[in-house]
């Protein structure tokens, strides 16, 4: 007796077909290589997010820029310093003030260092793709400042996303 081979339904067939075309047909990812694009391309969109989020659109590209970061209310009291130098040699304060800034000014992450605990904090921007306010940027490496904002933990990485300096 000879095997016979499962009979394929001509339908289901046709039907995996035309979905496959039309999965080929539908566009994913970055139309317009803006992934691709050079940071010293991107970094003047930070200023124009209206035109950055226009380029994303076109681009079939997510873009959070502007959206508020979650996490739980909060207010510390301590230091906004350069990652860098405060991980690499433990340097932070009024001593080290500027070249925490220049520092921040070349890229460096920013750390905050509470008062009391021993628990550091990546900095963040409360928003996505929007800078710090200028008044934290003034007092980075100035001890005893208060900022208020939302702290999130994921991944175990504690992180503070800064809001506003309290005056």
């Amino acid at each position: 007796m000879q095997a016979r081979a499962p009979r394929v339904d001509q339908n289901k067939l046709l039907l995996a077909a035309v979905a496959a075309l039309g999965l080929c047909a539908f566009q994913f990812g970055d139309r317009n290589g803006l992934n691709n694009m050079p940071f010293a391309q991107v970094q003047p969109l930070v200023s124009d997010l209206s035109k950055a989020r226009n380029m994303a659109k076109q681009g079939n590209v997510d873009l959070l820029a502007g959206q508020t970061m979650p996490g739980q209310s909060a207010s510390l009291r301590g230091e906004v310093t350069d990652a860098n130098c405060y991980l690499g040699s433990h340097t932070h304060a009024y001593d080290h003030a500027f070249c925490a800034k220049l520092c921040a000014a070349a890229g460096s992450p920013l750390v905050f260092v509470p008062d009391e605990g021993r628990q550091i904090y990546l900095v963040l921007n409360v928003q996505n793709g929007v800078r710090l306010p200028e008044n934290v940027l003034d007092r980075i490496g100035v001890p005893g400042i208060v900022v208020t904002g939302k702290v999130l933990d994921t991944d175990g990485l504690r992180a503070l996303a800064i809001e506003a300096l309290v005056q």
